[in-house]
């Protein structure tokens, strides 16, 4: 039997609460279902406020297992601090009546007589003054005089006010109290105007007290500093098999003009090939991935851990649990990409036409989920019924959906990356291989024949692992050829792509680079097949110094075929003998020491070291191996350099303080043989306390140009897939409202990026709509400047005291936005009575 409770509406109480089980027979099981109670929060004497902490926004996900023949059973829970309605549902399965739902969803009413909540933003920029609504709310019978303490002990904020922003003399407090009277069965707000010091989330705790109740909440406020992330990881395979003794040296390289203090350096240690992998299946990359071919991320890296963890012994139930329910979880998420013909495509539906390039890479993917999650077969082999449909005469494949990977589908080389690419999925489903022998051998002998002179590292790369899988004659030759357009230096390998002359300065070149990693791990699982896996150490230790600090490289075709490589060979080189030795020594004579041994194999340790260190020494002694890791990130708040796209933010004239509406121009900048991009993604960022207007949207959605529209970080950034940019300009709208009063706010900005080349990127940053603290603060906190102005600026409305509401594209923006939020929660408070 399964109990599942979601629905929180507002935050509220904290309770030792208990609920017992009321019973609807359907179906003949008895489901379990909670009984709402209730407890107050009154003070007694000069007992502390309890202070609320937790405000989930779903529950309980239980598995009840019947203790009698009874059909019933009790469960005692502790009641989330969330004032809210909790919408209870169950449902069990029984041998022999089957399955068994709930008549309907029960209410657990959470409510107090007397209680307080703030609203925070998601963010708010270090330096930007930010106002908090505090809602004091009262249903006791009479009206009450609530002090309300706004709690900086920690010393993680200024408070602000006009005075302070005319003489710049804050003086540090460790509390600030206000005093309202508040009605019986009504809401008041204060609000406290603060500047965040501190960089992370910082503590937000209020509480509200009268003679005969209180309460308090506490939540934290995320703060950034300016600019834009930038993330750069150096990795090292520490080889202790042959010596006794490693010694690596790292370097921490921030721009001068990186904004100042947003630096962050750490050190991590780990002793298994795919352990930082393991620790962060969920996020192995920092890109969007909403298209069907990056939903891939949540489904393969799953398999490939699966697989390597149980062939070396070391698969635990919790991480087995983990990994197939992001498999399970995938896969019902890229069937939403399948057309009716079985072929899969970026967008699904949306796009007029099955890809080739994702229909085998579905095929090949789903094929290896078989052995661990439910995959149905047919779904495999009609997916490889529509491929063969596609096959030319000549034995090719040719692209007959969108272009969103130049390199695999339509690059140089005669199309034979993605004839290889495709004849990679027939052969790993062996089990139906005879059912599409024909296929396979043209396809083969297409990829074969076309060998010999192909300059195109990508495809030749590609090639020789296909012909490698296939047992072709010409797979040595093929894996001759690749070979002999490797790089190499020290004890590394790799192969890249050549870099156009007019882009010989491009800084962004001399980073991680996609489609290297992903040629580089074709080549080394070539070797791999050939039985040749001394030439392949090499190549593994380039490709773990290309990963990023999260385990996984910079996009999701990258990612997936590098696991695999890494996965292939370090399950030939495991230890359970690991016995390491690690010393940090930086900042001249400062000293961290890591040990890694067969227990902590999979854990990954790391520490934090000052943001001032600028060399790293690593010295290894013992036996076995580790991978150290050297993970930085600064801020930028200047136009990215050497920009592979236009961006030109505009803030249009009709924003407003309360809306603000953006239109991005972008296009790409051609280069030698490239007129168009892959797939591009634009990300654009709003300044603190604005949110997205999300009935803007669906306009954004209906554009030919735009694939998909997300949003992420509380609405705070909206994501633009396009399916490829040229020189044509293109110049989308984005809307938003402010939802929370911030003054003196950062620009704001916007990023445009190839998903499949991370050196085509464009920067920009844009100020939106000015606000001073005069405009955010409220009553005693604006001080004589603010009411001399505001006299200057009030509208006849404003003068009878009424709410200034603007109907703007759907949405509401408030000029007293305090008013409205007492509102809104009164009304949504009525519910329980």
């Amino acid at each position: 039997m399964f109990l599942c409770l979601s629905g929180a509406v507002y935050d509220g109480p904290y309770y030792s609460h208990s609920f017992d089980f009321d019973s609807d027979v359907v179906d003949g099981i008895a489901p379990m279902m909670a009984m709402p109670m209730a407890e107050s929060n009154f003070v007694a004497g000069k007992l502390p406020v309890t202070v609320r902490k937790s405000f989930p926004e779903t529950w309980l996900w239980e598995h009840v297992v019947e203790e009698s023949f009874s059909g019933q059973k009790t469960i005692t829970k502790k009641v989330p601090d969330t004032i809210t309605s909790w919408i209870i549902t169950g449902f069990s399965v029984n041998p022999v009546y089957g399955l068994g739902l709930t008549q309907q969803p029960r209410k657990l009413n959470v409510f107090l007589p007397f209680f307080v909540s703030t609203n925070l933003p998601y963010s708010v920029k270090r330096g930007e003054i930010v106002s908090i609504p505090v809602v004091i709310f009262n249903y006791m019978e009479s009206g009450q005089t609530a002090e309300v303490t706004f709690d900086n002990s920690e010393y993680e904020f200024e408070f602000a006010d006009v005075e302070n922003e005319i003489h710049e003399n804050s003086k540090a407090e460790t509390s600030r109290k206000k005093t309202v009277e508040v009605p019986s069965n009504s809401g008041r707000t204060v609000s406290f105007m603060i500047r965040p010091t501190k960089l992370g989330h910082i503590t937000i705790k209020v509480t509200a007290t009268t003679a005969l109740a209180g309460d308090g909440v506490e939540r934290q406020l995320l703060v950034e500093p300016e600019g834009l992330p930038q993330f750069v990881n150096k990795a090292a395979f520490v080889d202790l098999r042959s010596a006794p003794e490693v010694m690596k040296n790292f370097t921490v390289e921030v721009p001068k003009n990186a904004v100042p203090d947003s630096t962050r350096v750490e050190v991590s240690v780990i002793g298994d090939v795919l352990g930082s992998t393991v620790q962060n299946l969920d996020s192995l990359i920092r890109m969007p991935y909403g298209c069907g071919e990056q939903n891939m991320l949540n489904f393969v890296p799953n398999i490939v851990v699966l697989d390597y963890l149980k062939g070396t012994d070391q698969l635990t139930s919790k991480i087995e649990q983990k990994a197939k329910k992001f498999m399970e979880s995938g896969y019902q998420r890229e069937l939403t990409y399948r057309h009716d013909d079985g072929s899969f495509s970026a967008f699904g539906n949306s796009d007029p036409k099955g890809s080739t390039w994702l229909t085998a890479f579905v095929a090949r993917s789903f094929k290896q989920a078989a052995s661990h999650i439910s995959v149905e077969e047919a779904i495999i082999d009609k997916a490889l019924e529509w491929l063969s449909d596609q096959q030319a005469s000549n034995g090719s494949f040719p692209e007959v959906g969108k272009v969103s990977h130049k390199d695999m589908q339509g690059g140089s080389g005669e199309g034979i990356a993605l004839t290889a690419y495709t004849l990679i999925a027939f052969l790993e489903n062996r089990n139906l291989l005879p059912k599409y022998q024909n296929i396979v051998n043209k396809a083969v002998d297409y990829v074969a024949r076309n060998i010999d002179g192909l300059n195109d590292v990508y495809a030749l790369a590609i090639a020789a692992y296909a012909l490698q899988l296939a047992d072709h004659s010409s797979k040595d030759f093929t894996l001759s050829q690749l070979d002999g357009k490797a790089t190499t230096d020290g004890d590394t390998k790799w192969w890249h792509k050549p870099i156009p002359e007019s882009d010989s300065k491009n800084p962004w070149y001399g980073k991680p680079n996609s489609v290297n990693v992903e040629m580089s791990s074709y080549a080394m699982l070539s070797f791999l097949e050939a039985g040749l896996d001394t030439d392949a150490l090499p190549i593994m230790k380039w490709l773990i110094s290309q990963r990023n600090d999260k385990g996984g490289f910079q996009s999701t075709q990258d990612t997936v075929v590098g696991l695999q490589a890494l996965a292939k060979l370090a399950a030939k080189i495991s230890s359970k003998n690991n016995d390491v030795t690690i010393v940090v020594s930086y900042n001249e004579n400062q000293q961290r020491e890591i040990k890694v041994n067969s227990e902590n194999n999979l854990i990954l340790q790391k520490f934090e070291l000052p943001s001032t260190a600028k060399n790293v020494d690593i010295k290894a002694t013992g036996r076995g191996f580790a991978i150290v890791s050297l993970g930085y990130k600064y801020n930028m708040n200047v136009t990215g350099e050497w920009p592979r796209f236009v961006l030109d933010p505009q803030v249009n004239k009709n924003s407003n303080q309360d809306y603000l509406h953006l239109s991005v121009c972008t296009s790409f900048v051609p280069t030698t043989g490239q007129n168009s991009s892959n797939m591009a993604v634009m990300e654009v960022g709003f300044p603190s306390g604005f949110t997205a207007d999300s009935d803007t949207l669906p306009s954004l959605e209906n554009m030919d140009y735009i694939k998909k529209v997300e949003l992420k970080d509380g609405d705070t950034i909206v994501v633009l897939y396009f399916d490829s940019l040229d020189r044509n300009e293109l110049c989308p709208t984005i809307s938003a409202f402010r939802t929370h009063k911030v003054a003196k706010q950062k620009p704001a900005p916007v990023v445009i990026y190839d998903y499949y080349d991370n050196s085509r990127i464009a920067r920009q940053f844009y100020d939106g709509p000015k606000s001073t603290v005069c405009d955010i603060c409220e009553n005693e906190d604006c001080g004589e400047s603010c009411s001399i102005r505001s006299q200057k600026q009030r509208s006849p409305k404003d003068d009878n005291g009424t709410a200034d509401v603007k109907a703007v594209s759907g949405a509401v923006t408030v000029g007293a936005l305090s008013t409205l939020y007492v509102l809104m929660a009164v009304l949504l408070l009525k519910m329980f009575y």
